[in-house]
């Protein structure tokens, strides 16, 4: 699997459903309203920033479920992100 410590990383908190989600492999977009906040996690400078994996948290507690995936990119669609979520790379539930 390789280390997944010195990878860039995009944190995403999620609510249970959409964890259930990705863990079963039905949900394999992340899907995110463009704002300000989320334009300066997926852009630094007009120049998309690089990721290497996701890590998806469900929940805000240091014992929270949480999976990490490759990152496979981004594309804007009207008003959101559309985030891809790729292959397992941890799995921690």
């Amino acid at each position: 699997m390789g280390s997944v410590v010195n990878k860039a990383t995009l944190k995403i908190f999620i609510k249970g459903i959409y964890f259930d989600q990705i863990i079963a492999k039905t949900k394999t977009i992340e899907y995110r309203k463009v704002s300000p906040f989320w334009s300066s996690r997926l852009f630094d400078s007009n120049n998309k920033r690089h990721y290497d994996q996701i890590e998806f948290i469900n929940g805000y507690k240091s014992d929270s479920r949480r999976v990490i995936t490759a990152y496979e990119g981004f594309r804007k669609k009207k008003e959101e992100y559309l985030i891809g979520i790729g292959k397992f790379v941890i799995k921690k539930f």
